[in-house]
């Protein structure tokens, strides 16, 4: 019944549209998803949902788990803070932080740092996070200079998503990035992994519907504007999608397609990441959240498309974006 629901669906919402990508496409990416625990696909066009699939125990209303695709929620609501004065993106952190101004590394950390991966902080398991206030995170020592390395992991925004409920006072980061971003959406959003002390694991806690994802991604498409009204300043937005001179692979949380296909990188999450993301077939204005088990938003603004892929962390396949997006895109 729902297969046949599904093609219904499709025949109506695909009648005289003149589509960038393939139905046959859409159909083979689904399969490959499929064959290696997917449980959502979904793309939208322009705003409208063209395909949508569930399968592997997925559902339109089950509520998956993002894992690193959560990050992508921290760098939206950076610059929503930039833009309310809260902060300046180049500005150090210790002028919260108080007890790093002493710090001759630490003292150097500025939110575009945190924001990048770059900060020095070495990587914590996700299964560590439990163990750790947000304040116990400022604690880790560094392992590298501030702005020198990309390091993937999620301690630098756990660390920048206290700083800025410090900057709050008396708010809350998850009740901030409710009221600025998630409410002017109407897309909730749960925070099933915290922290010891009770905030949310911000890089890897969130759970999030296929649809419900879907709608955030076209809202980051249209550069913060969602109907009729500018949530976030297109300008915005944009710096979410420069990368670093560690890594410009790797913008505020958001993973990119670079030109510079030669720039060397030694973390491994993002090596995999530049090896899968650099063919021709991958259309250069991609960015992604991306998380472990093949959670993907994938964005590309000049084709118009928002696609969600979701699976089950369990599968012992690794999912592999250029053998997806190769299906999708490749004539």
């Amino acid at each position: 019944m729902k297969t046949l629901f599904l093609i219904i669906f499709l025949a109506v919402s695909l009648y005289g549209k003149d589509l960038p990508i393939d139905i046959k496409n859409l159909e083979k990416a689904s399969e490959y998803s499929i064959s290696i625990g997917g449980q959502t696909f979904l793309v939208m066009y322009d705003g409208e949902i063209i395909y949508e699939k569930y399968s592997n125990g997925g559902s339109p209303e089950k509520l998956q788990w993002l894992a690193s695709g959560s990050k992508s929620f921290v760098g939206i609501v950076a610059v929503a803070a930039v833009e309310d004065g809260l902060i300046k993106l180049d500005d150090k952190v210790c002028e919260i932080i108080h007890k790093w101004k002493d710090d001759p590394l630490k003292s150097k950390i500025t939110y575009r740092h945190l924001l990048t991966l770059t900060s020095g902080f070495a990587p914590l398991n996700v299964n560590e996070f439990k163990n750790y206030t947000w304040d116990d995170l400022t604690e880790k020592p560094l392992i590298s200079m501030p702005g020198e390395k990309f390091r993937y992991g999620g301690v630098h925004l756990n660390v920048f998503a206290y700083a800025l409920q410090l900057k709050l006072k008396n708010e809350t980061f998850e009740n901030y990035l409710k009221r600025r971003v998630l409410e002017p959406l109407n897309v909730k959003l749960q925070w099933y992994l915290r922290c010891k002390d009770g905030n949310p694991q911000v890089a890897g806690g969130a759970f999030m519907s296929a649809r419900e994802w879907a709608k955030f991604g076209e809202f980051v498409r249209l550069n913060g504007k969602y109907g009729e009204k500018q949530i976030i300043k297109e300008e915005l937005i944009k710096e979410c999608f420069k990368g670093s001179n560690a890594n410009p692979y790797y913008g505020l949380t958001w993973w990119l397609k670079s030109e510079k296909e030669n720039f060397y990188i030694s973390d491994i999450v993002a090596l995999n990441w530049k090896k899968d993301i650099s063919h021709n077939y991958i259309p250069s204005d991609l960015v992604a959240a991306c998380g472990a088990g093949g959670q993907r938003l994938y964005i590309i603004p000049s084709l118009k498309l928002v696609i969600v892929r979701q699976g089950n962390l369990q599968t012992k396949k690794r999912f592999n974006d250029s053998e997806f997006l190769k299906v999708l895109f490749e004539k």
